[in-house]
């Protein structure tokens, strides 16, 4: 009980109580606070539905009966409302003395003193039947919780951000995080539906557990949650620590295996991007106010997913304006790219790969985009976001008619007949349905030559899934289309699945190579990578070759096939194959 609690003066509560039995039974509820909401009278109706005695109700705050089920904005519209002098109405769930929940219809009148203001409040409780009671608490559980975690959802969250700002001076500054589970999809994928909710419930219990109570959780999407820190800190740099601070704790606290239920042990990773935000500067800006708020979660997704793009172990970002330029830059070119495919915009370059006496053997096809702006890109300027936005299997889709009809140009031809050309797959392209069986019958259609098509993955490409990737391949090898592993020796487990992946070559990655001539590590993991190549029948190829000296230490290590500046850049297909090579080469 509160010691400074104040009672009614016992003729001004004499005339409210008359005045409320007058219209009221015996069965509904009444209490009475004064303007801080402090209880000055309850009737024996309210202490027998709440379960409390009235000496445990005076100078206590309704907040004694909350049942934690109401979002704080429900409370704030209230406490809004009654400032100004309105009648509110709502059905609302307490708690009661024995924590069992009940739900009444509640409606708060302010008793208006001489001077035209708010005297007290006298809230008059009507228990509704026990169905209208359920379906409130349902219709309010679909509306604010997600059903999964038992957390708010979004809608929830972008309620509680409009109140969560402290519209007093000095103004709080708050933080909001934005928490990716980066393998969900996976887990979906391979494990179903229920194991991969099972790891959004474990998620949500971490996440609830480390952030405490002075924030609230919430799922906003399907593998994303939101945490809200309604008071981040006085100043804008205090904030950013603590939110720092807290991104870091959630990021080590999901380091490590989790536990799925009997034979699913997954290790998960998570990608956080947050953003500290004032409601008062927002207003100021023009950009925050009611069904604006998700302005605040547009922002902190948008620095979670430029964690994503770093890639590495410690994936975390704050936000910042140049992002969201960045974003919107990155959605104008994605348009672009759509419409590079459709315009004709992109261009087919290819680089010879040779053999240990610089014959050309084969070809490495590499796209480039003829920008009408931006003149020619390279790959890693435009594929990345190819991939994220999905559009790079459309690119992937000319570049492998592109090649097919190259090939079987160059077939008519005696001194190309023989040469391999080969084209990059991304795992976009692998994972879409009845891509082995368009790429079959474009060989078909083409007429090539058993062994003149070759794809290249990286590891990146095929691990999350090595038995359909396995399978996928055997596919295309029946169709006369080989497979090459590229960059190897870089991933953790390049040598564990080498066995069971159907290939027929390998790419040992440029990293070894550049130092090849002056280091003897990098010699030893090449000369690893030829034995291996042997013991399994596989020819080994290295590319990134600049010089003289890193050519002549791979072939005498035994390296089959080269690739790379020292023997010719990649140039237009359409340009002669092996012109430039050597100086006796056939044009």
């Amino acid at each position: 009980m509160r010691d400074d609690a104040q009672q009614t003066p016992p003729e001004a509560q004499a005339a409210v109580v008359d005045a409320v039995r007058s219209v009221v039974s015996d069965r509904t509820g009444v209490s009475v606070t004064d303007l801080d909401g402090i209880i000055t009278f309850v009737n024996d109706c309210f202490c027998e539905r709440s379960g409390y005695s009235r000496a445990e109700l005076i100078g206590e705050t309704h907040e004694k009966l909350e049942s934690g089920i109401h979002h704080p904005a429900f409370f704030a519209e209230m406490r809004e409302i009654l400032a100004s002098g309105g009648t509110w109405r709502a059905n609302m769930c307490n708690r009661a003395k024995d924590g069992s929940e009940f739900w009444e219809d509640v409606t708060i009148v302010p008793t208006i003193g001489p001077d035209g203001l708010p005297e007290r409040y006298v809230a008059i409780r009507i228990e509704p039947t026990l169905r209208h009671a359920a379906n409130e608490r349902e219709i309010y559980r679909l509306a604010h919780i997600d059903t999964v975690t038992g957390l708010p959802n979004r809608g929830a969250l972008l309620r509680t951000i409009l109140e969560s700002a402290d519209r007093s001076s000095p103004p709080k500054n708050c933080g909001f995080l934005s928490v990716s589970i980066d393998e969900h999809a996976t887990v979906n994928d391979a494990f179903g539906f229920a194991v991969g909710d099972e790891l959004l419930a474990v998620a949500s219990a971490r996440l609830r557990a480390l952030t405490g109570d002075q924030s609230l959780v919430g799922r906003v999407d399907a593998h994303t949650f939101g945490v809200l820190l309604p008071d981040a800190g006085g100043s804008e740099a205090c904030a950013s620590r603590a939110c720092a601070e807290v991104a870091e704790r959630i990021r080590q606290s999901f380091s490590g295996p989790i536990d799925l239920g009997p034979g699913v042990s997954i290790e998960v990773s998570v990608s956080i991007g947050f953003v500290v935000f004032s409601c008062h500067v927002f207003a100021a800006q023009g950009i925050f106010g009611a069904g604006q708020a998700d302005e605040v979660l547009k922002r902190a997704d948008v620095a979670r997913k430029s964690a994503v793009r770093a890639g590495g172990l410690h994936r975390v970002r704050q936000f910042t304006e140049s992002m969201l330029v960045q974003a919107q830059d990155r959605a104008q070119f994605g348009h672009e790219l759509r419409q590079a495919v459709k315009m004709g915009q992109l261009r087919l370059h290819a680089q010879p790969i040779v053999d240990a006496d610089r014959r050309v053997v084969g070809v490495e096809a590499l796209v480039r985009w003829l920008h009408p702006e931006r003149g020619l890109l390279m790959p890693d300027e435009f594929i990345p976001l190819a991939e994220q936005s999905g559009r790079v299997v459309d690119v992937g889709a000319w570049v492998l008619d592109r090649a097919c009809a190259t090939l079987q140009a160059w077939q008519k031809c005696p001194s190309t007949a023989g040469i391999t050309l080969s084209v990059n797959l991304s795992e976009h392209e692998i994972r879409t349905a009845g891509f082995a069986k368009r790429l079959r019958e474009r060989v078909e259609h083409y007429g090539l030559a058993p062994g003149s098509l070759q794809v290249e993955l990286t590891e990146s490409t095929w691990h999350r899934d090595v038995e359909s990737t396995a399978e996928l391949l055997r596919s295309l090898l029946s169709a006369g289309v080989t497979a090459s592993l590229d960059d190897f020796g870089t991933g953790y487990s390049s040598l564990s699945y080498l066995r069971d992946l159907p290939v027929q070559q390998l790419k040992i990655d440029r990293s070894f190579v550049s130092s090849v001539a002056n280091d003897p590590r990098a010699v030893a993991v090449t000369r690893t990578i030829v034995d291996l190549g042997r013991t399994f029948g596989l020819q080994v190829v290295a590319e990134g070759v600049e010089t003289e000296a890193q050519f002549e230490t791979l072939r005498v290590i035994g390296v089959d096939a080269f690739q790379g500046f020292l023997f010719a850049p990649a140039r237009p297909i359409e340009e002669p194959i092996l012109a430039g090579m050597l100086p006796d080469a056939e044009a």
